[in-house]
């Protein structure tokens, strides 16, 4: 599977991501399960115990910047061990905590080591594969499908047993094997060794870019830079700000991670709202689950053999979610909405994959450019995330309907399409050269 590395070590780095995967998002995505035990232990509502767990992909979110310009420093090796090391300190010590307010603290403080040690598990996979970076991505990525099917049932188990300190507690030993992974991702050195040649043709580039920004602002005099220049500046993406189908990229994503959270989370009240039993409500996440596992094995093996391309998977699939979140509402058998949860897993495990690759693909594979653009693009996911939630919320205690919130949300998939639309042009006509290039080689 390498292309760089010829698949030996190569191999190991994704299952060491895929791991990352499993003990972090499986977990964050399962603690909802302990929300009642903290209301009553610490004598609070249902709904302020939640938004300790809501404040993790804001947190996480709005430090992965931040993250993405420490790993472009310091490399991914550090940046994951202290993550990990920030995250299992920060799950054992609440374990300990004995107010609402100390486990806000704490939660803080995992949601900064989750944005540090998940940033790497992500970005190393481009140290080792370049052809086949979708297919590594889409392994990687099975690993949160993974978790969303064997973490809560491991969790359950623990707090029934020990409590929920004690499953805590346990759950930080055994997220200590996140060290294990930041030890595997060692830095491609072959790959580092090319970096200094990409460079240089990458900068004889940006001086002429900056030669053409330079000529067209001598007309305004000397201007002192702009926050945001600071800003782009040292977090390291300043080309980034001027790449009109970069910045289409990020919104794209944006809005698409709140329309696709903000139907995942209501997907359950709403077939309870319908007439369905909870059990079998429940079951609806159990196959969204398997259809997110199908979606991202299935998208990178096609895209590995080329029978589809990365553009076309990416627009294909928020065209599949959009018609989907609009059915939802609409469809009230559970068979039908059953198969619905298949296909919406689906689309969404395409779309959460090209997330972390679609970035890599616009700003193409300039160093400098990549790891910021990973970051940024970690920011839009979980800020669409957070975002679409809320808003989801709001609507539902505005009107009371269920379908009115997913016919919002079905409007912002097809909005997100539509802002992907002219950047979806600009990768099919550049893939279409490249075929058309390797094509001519063979002859």
């Amino acid at each position: 599977m390498g292309d760089t590395d010829k698949g030996g070590w190569g191999y190991v780095v994704v299952a060491g991501s895929h791991l990352v995967q499993i003990l972090l998002m499986g977990t964050a995505g399962s603690l909802s399960i302990v929300f009642s035990e903290w209301a009553y232990d610490f004598n609070t509502s249902i709904g302020s115990a939640s938004m300790v767990l809501g404040i993790v992909p804001i947190i996480a979110g709005l430090f992965s910047p931040v993250a993405a310009a420490l790993i472009g420093r310091f490399g991914c090796r550090p940046i994951a061990f202290i993550g990990g090391t920030i995250a299992v300190s920060a799950i054992i010590l609440s374990s300990y905590v004995q107010s609402l307010e100390h486990l806000y603290y704490s939660f803080v403080m995992l949601s900064i080591g989750i944005s540090m040690s998940y940033a790497p598990s992500i970005l190393i996979l481009g140290e080792y594969f370049k052809k086949r970076i979708v297919l590594a991505n889409a392994i990687s990525f099975v690993g949160i499908a993974t978790g969303q099917l064997i973490i809560p049932p491991f969790l359950s188990f623990l707090f029934s047993t020990y409590g929920w300190r004690g499953g805590f507690f346990i759950l930080g030993a055994v997220s200590m094997h996140l060290l294990v992974s930041a030890a595997i991702f060692r830095p491609n050195r072959r790959r580092y060794k090319n970096r200094e040649h990409v460079s240089k043709g990458n900068q004889n580039l940006a001086d002429d870019g900056s030669q053409h920004l330079a000529d067209d602002s001598s007309n305004f005099g000397d201007t002192k830079p702009s926050i945001c220049a600071k800003l782009s500046k040292a977090f390291g993406i300043p080309a980034l700000c001027i790449n009109p189908h970069f910045v289409l990229t990020i919104l794209t994503i944006f809005i698409l991670s709140m329309a696709l959270f903000g139907a995942n989370t209501f997907l359950i009240p709403r077939s309870e709202n319908a007439g369905i039993q909870k059990d079998k409500s429940a079951l609806l996440m159990s196959c969204f689950g398997i259809g997110g596992m199908a979606g991202r094995i299935g998208y990178g093996i096609l895209i590995d053999r080329r029978y589809l391309t990365m553009a076309s998977s990416f627009m294909m699939a928020i065209v599949m979610s959009s018609i989907e979140i609009f059915l939802i509402p609409i469809l009230d058998n559970y068979a039908f909405l059953v198969c619905l949860s298949l296909l919406f897993g689906i689309s969404s495990g395409i779309i959460s994959s090209l997330c972390m690759v679609m970035p890599r693909e616009v700003v193409g594979s300039t160093p400098d450019l990549v790891t910021p653009a990973i970051g940024l693009s970690m920011l839009a996911t979980t800020g669409g995330q957070s975002i679409g939630v809320l808003l989801s919320a709001i609507i539902y205690n505005t009107t009371g309907r269920y379908s009115t919130v997913y016919y919002v949300l079905g409007g912002l998939a097809t909005l997100s399409a539509l802002t992907f639309f002219p950047t979806y042009v600009t990768l099919r006509r550049r893939e279409m050269e490249e075929a058309q290039y390797e094509k001519g080689d063979d002859t």
